[in-house]
């Protein structure tokens, strides 16, 4: 009698066992329940995707304008399996909109990766304005986090230095730049990463002065008005 029992529940085991189905996971493509990929970020990248870095997520400010952009950018999570982790998506018009945005709205921007970023590099400096200028650009929790392959143009204009800085190897074919302001009044700087050539920067350094201080912090008012707007 004992046995039957024991027979029974093993047979009531097995049957629930075949009935029960995972529970699936829930996604909407936004940026908090983005599609969960078990590709890579090399084969992502492959097939067409741009990303940004998924903690990105976990900021309020990015957070907000991703709510905003929630209708034009369907995001995928890479492999999460990975020891690197980005937020991607094929919406690269989209993306570049939401960057302009942030830009305009908190003075900084997510980086957009394209590739994946090469070992970073930082030339050696051969004076002590070089010293100074990769010092003050790299020091920080928002310092520049990329490659510094020359210091292409410095400048001094009352209490303000600008500084451009190639940030691809150099002779490349499509160079890109970081430009960085440093107001020595009131001790803040900021920076802006752009393409183009490097008289085009200068230009933004000479015409558009006010590149305002970055706001990696904004407050929720600061955040609502912004979207809003």
């Amino acid at each position: 009698m004992q046995n039957d029992q024991v027979n029974n529940l093993n047979y009531g085991a097995t049957d629930a066992k075949n009935h029960l189905k995972a529970r699936p996971i829930h996604y909407d493509f936004s940026y908090k329940n983005p599609f969960p990929s078990h590709k890579t970020i090399d084969q992502l990248l492959q097939e067409g995707y741009v990303g940004v870095d998924h903690k990105l997520a976990l900021d309020n400010a990015f957070a907000a304008v991703a709510h905003k952009f929630q209708n034009q950018i369907r995001w995928t999570i890479s492999s999460q399996i990975e020891s690197e982790i980005w937020l991607m998506t094929t919406d690269k018009t989209a993306l570049y909109k939401l960057s302009e945005f942030m830009l305009s709205k908190f003075s900084w921007s997510p980086m957009i990766y394209t590739a994946k970023p090469e070992e970073i590099f930082i030339f050696q400096p051969q004076n002590a304005i070089e010293r100074a200028a990769i010092e003050a650009t790299i020091s920080g929790e928002y310092g520049w986090q990329g490659s510094l392959y020359s210091l292409e143009l410095y400048e001094y204009q009352d209490d303000e230095a600008g500084f451009i800085f190639a940030t691809k190897p150099l002779g490349s074919s499509k160079q890109e730049w970081l430009l960085v302001k440093l107001n020595f009044s009131n001790y803040t700087g900021s920076w802006s990463h752009h393409e183009g050539t490097l008289e085009q920067v200068y230009y933004i350094w000479k015409e558009k002065i006010q590149l305002s201080e970055p706001n990696y912090n904004p407050t929720a008012d600061e955040i609502l008005d912004a979207i809003n707007e």
